[in-house]
């Protein structure tokens, strides 16, 4: 196994850090918290252009046919710079389910279009508790009929459903647990679907979604019937390892924030940085960030290389997790109140990290399954 970055992946990663420098500013990153979209018109048809909201589609489908392992460098970058919006749930997440999931027809004519910047997703699966396991979804039913399906239920924690024009959504077919549920494509603009906004610390478009006697065709529904929790598990963990990519570059980019500050900042007539306990703790910073990166660059590398990819994935998503939350901390602490006040950067990558370290799957979560995996439990 080799984690150094290929040719490829160090042009993607320079030529993305250049462009994310330039167009996603900390100015920028602020106002799209309280924008509805989270990026701009623009912005999202320069993602088109670059090629990056088709980076993982199949050439044949109009992407670039690249591993989810180059897509993982991207994803550090744009966590570098505190990037959110609908990239994830799109060119990630609907992605992925799609790839997994759907037939040739679905996939020929929606992957063409997420590629070209046309069409956005969001994934409708957790309900009142948010916990990924397949027990979940216990009031979202979809109901057989002639020729179609009926669907009704409220989904909570829906990312980016206001700005999707479609949703994914995971409803009961069968009274069942993991062969009781089935994926549905369902507009955003089909009559009974109802959003409504649920406020989120870091700026994330987090939604309610109420989808109310949805009339679909059979043609809407992705994968087989009662068979999607196998999917789901495998998008799960491709959406836990990407938050693992965020968190990596953005644990770097506090790094270089606290020692740029603990360089300048003088106490007693020198930097605070010559003293030894400053000293200590920014190393333990750098022994984080650094084993951050390598422990989501080598979940990446097995979801694009390995059949058997769970255990690296929950062993990423929990370390990563805890250590982001603490480099967070340590650096709040070495800033001391300036950290936390509104015009300073730390606190908006602090913010989206409440966010990041809970989204598919929690440390104690991915614990759990680490356990699992050991037969422990």
């Amino acid at each position: 196994m080799d984690l150094g970055l290929s040719e490829i992946q160090k042009m993607l990663q320079q030529s993305s850090r250049e462009f994310l420098e330039e167009n996603c500013s900390m100015q920028f990153i602020r106002a799209m918290e309280s924008d509805p979209v989270g990026v701009t018109d623009e912005l999202w048809k320069n993602f088109a252009e670059l090629g990056w909201l088709g980076l993982m589609i199949p050439e044949q489908y109009g992407g670039s046919g690249f591993e989810y392992q180059d897509m993982s460098i991207l994803l550090e970058e744009m966590g570098r710079v505190g990037l959110s919006g609908p990239f994830f749930s799109t060119s990630i997440i609907a992605v992925q389910t799609i790839l997994s999931a759907g037939n040739e027809t679905q996939k020929s004519e929606l992957l063409p279009k997420i590629a070209s910047g046309d069409l956005k997703f969001s994934l409708s699966f957790f309900e009142k508790s948010g916990n990924i396991y397949p027990s979940e979804i216990q009031t979202t039913t979809a109901r057989k009929q002639d020729e179609g399906w009926i669907i009704n239920g409220e989904k909570s924690f829906v990312t980016d459903a206001a700005s999707s024009d479609y949703f994914i959504v995971a409803a009961k077919t069968m009274d069942s647990k993991e062969k009781g549920i089935s994926l549905f494509l369902i507009p955003r603009d089909n009559e009974g679907v109802e959003i409504t906004e649920m406020k989120s610390v870091g700026g994330e478009k987090l939604s309610k979604v109420n989808f109310q006697e949805i009339k679909i065709d059979d043609s809407q529904l992705l994968s087989d019937e009662n068979l999607s929790w196998n999917v789901l598990s495998k998008v799960f963990q491709v959406g836990a390892s990407g938050k693992s990519s965020e968190m990596a570059g953005a644990a770097t980019k506090i790094l270089e924030i606290t020692i740029d500050y603990v360089m300048n900042r003088e106490q007693f007539n020198r930097p605070i940085g010559s003293f030894q306990a400053v000293q200590h703790q920014c190393a333990d910073m750098a022994i984080m960030s650094k084993l951050c990166t390598q422990f989501a660059r080598k979940s990446a590398w097995y979801l694009s290389n390995q059949e058997k990819n769970a255990l690296e994935v929950h062993r990423s998503k929990a370390y990563v997790s805890k250590s982001f939350h603490d480099i967070c901390q340590i650096s709040h602490q070495l800033h001391g109140a300036i950290g936390y006040t509104w015009d300073y950067n730390l606190q908006v990558y602090t913010r989206k990290m409440q966010h990041q370290k809970l989204a598919f799957g929690d440390y104690n979560y991915h614990h759990k399954k680490i356990s699992e995996l050991l037969n422990l439990i």
